[in-house]
């Protein structure tokens, strides 16, 4: 009965003043969808694409409405979000959507307009994408380094999204810098610039949250499922490696041979691609753990089961192209069962919270 009273006293004013930068999220979980299936081969693949597609991009629009206004109306909500040392590291979220759609557009250019349409389309949003991942990166780093009461405590997975975001830049960067030749050379170093930046930062926070994890207990129950984020960027450093590889066999660029990098960029792809599968394995056990030993309450962290997953099918798929292995493939298929599971699991829980009201209310 409570509930149900909260319920009825949110309204945008109140939903936007407490909202949770982490509902890209669900943008990027949804989003990740078409891309995983894209190595299925069956008709329903096309279906399915456009329904995850054109849902995330409903989402995403819904969600930006009390993004936005929180920016504008309660400016000092948005300094508390950066000051706090796991929610500020969401932010990014919203413009790395903007990327998985630039993505999609790439994967299916005929899904909605003609082809020139949707790449022209998919430029724009990927250039909007990278502009708002720096400024937003940018922002979050500076309060970082400025913050005073950072503790080791504090350090989980979710530290992983600002490296993230810059590693999801080349992946449609590459891709727009091979089929849209007016901008290549704005296309290909800023992708390149990202993957050096990214790369990177994935290896000094990753380096900081492992040692947390070894050297202290394991964060709350709201935050176990961030363990999945630690999928994601060798995820994807598989399917960069893959888009390069790509790139350089039908663009003459910066005089890469394109046979030589070819043989290292598939050793690349399978190093990648088995840390990830590996970590994923590893994820389920601590998932597993949490469920037995401590407990595993819904929290808006949740989705974080599904984009990290979607990356891994992605690059399982890859993987699969690469070697023709069937043991591979097995796993691209298992991945995209198990991303469709989770996301529809996921789902049911947020709506639920949705529903009672308590997805809204303030979470720091």
């Amino acid at each position: 009965m409570t509930s149900q009273k909260e319920n009825k006293s949110l309204n945008l004013s109140e939903i936007s003043k407490h909202f949770n930068p982490a509902w890209f999220a669900v943008v990027m979980g949804t989003a990740v969808v078409p891309l995983s299936i894209s190595f299925i081969n069956h008709p329903i693949k096309i279906v399915l694409a456009g329904f995850f597609f054109l849902l995330s991009l409903a989402i995403f629009f819904i969600a930006l409405v009390p993004w936005t206004l929180k920016f504008f109306l309660y400016a000092q909500n948005i300094k508390h979000d950066l000051n706090h040392p796991i929610a500020g590291n969401f932010l990014p979220t919203m413009p790395i959507s903007l990327i998985i759609f630039s993505l999609n557009f790439l994967k299916y250019p005929k899904l909605f307009f003609a082809e020139n349409v949707s790449v022209e389309i998919a430029y724009y949003l990927w250039l909007v994408g990278v502009i708002g991942i720096y400024v937003m990166g940018f922002i979050i780093l500076i309060h970082i380094f400025r913050h005073k009461e950072i503790d080791l405590a504090h350090a989980n997975f979710g530290w992983y999204i600002p490296p993230v975001s810059k590693l999801i830049i080349p992946v449609a960067g590459f891709e727009l810098t091979h089929v849209y030749a007016n901008f290549t050379e704005l296309t290909f170093t800023l992708s390149i610039v990202s993957l050096g930046v990214g790369f990177f930062l994935f290896l000094f926070v990753g380096a900081a949250v492992y040692h947390r994890y070894i050297y202290h207990e394991l964060p709350m129950s709201r935050f176990a499922a961030t363990f999945f984020i630690g999928i994601a960027p060798t995820a994807i450093l598989a399917v960069i490696l893959f888009k390069m590889m790509h790139l350089f066999e039908h663009t003459p660029i910066i005089g890469v041979e394109a046979h030589l990098f070819s043989g290292i960029a598939k050793i690349g792809i399978l190093m990648n691609w088995g840390l990830a599968a590996w970590w994923f394995i590893m994820a389920l056990i601590i998932i597993l753990y949490y469920i037995k030993k401590i407990d595993l309450p819904y929290a808006l962290s949740w989705w974080a089961f599904t984009f990290p997953t979607g990356a891994l099918s992605v690059a399982s798929g890859i993987a699969w192209k690469i070697t023709g292995f069937s043991l591979i493939y097995f796993f691209y298929i298992l991945t995209v069962i198990m991303l469709l599971l989770f996301w529809g699991a996921v789902l049911v829980w947020t709506g639920k919270g949705i529903l009672s009201g308590k997805v809204f209310q303030p979470t720091h």
